[in-house]
């Protein structure tokens, strides 16, 4: 007899907007996860991937939260009830400053504000109920959309400061204290 164990991460906040609600990733993602990393809809964001590749993004996704305790949550489109990307905080290394990050996985999702709407849902939260004092997001230069949240967030431009994921961007800083 085999036994398929279906695991899931407890205990993670639930965010809810008027339109939105951000939660914890969950097996039936991936589908629509996959395809987004396999896209050219990536290129932004170090893609596009193979699957495996994919694959690895997804479940890290799930460890960040065992790891550090807070991670990405699932936009999930309230109306639809369909994953439409993913927001929230990640830091790999123990000293460096959290990340925020936002991304739609479908051309549809795209400019009706919902980004906007899950990333400020998030900052509340990181700056709130997590409590970090402090944030930054990575921009590649040529993603317009991501440099207009990005402001629309608070974040300042630091034109100092050079990107860790990617060779040709901008970094924003937030306050959590402006938040």
């Amino acid at each position: 007899m085999t036994t398929a164990l279906r695991p899931q991460l407890t205990g993670l906040p639930v965010l809810e907007t008027e339109r939105l609600v951000l939660r914890a990733p969950v097996a039936a993602d991936w589908p629509a996860f996959r395809d987004y990393r396999l896209s050219e809809r990536t290129v932004f964001t170090g893609g596009p991937k193979k699957e495996r590749e994919a694959a690895e993004q997804f479940t890290s996704f799930f460890g960040h939260w065992v790891l550090r305790g807070f991670g990405r949550l699932i936009i999930e489109e309230r109306a639809a009830g369909l994953p439409v990307g993913h927001v929230g905080p990640m830091q790999w290394e123990d000293d460096a400053q959290a990340e925020l990050t936002w991304s739609l996985w479908t051309a549809a999702a795209e400019g009706r504000g919902l980004a906007t709407e899950a990333a400020t849902a998030m900052q509340a939260w990181v700056f709130g109920p997590l409590g970090l004092t402090s944030a930054r997001a990575e921009v590649h230069r040529d993603n317009a959309a991501s440099h207009a949240i990005a402001r629309r967030l608070g974040g300042r431009l630091a034109p100092d400061m050079r990107p860790v994921w990617m060779d040709e961007g901008a970094i924003y800083l937030f306050d959590g204290a402006a938040a």
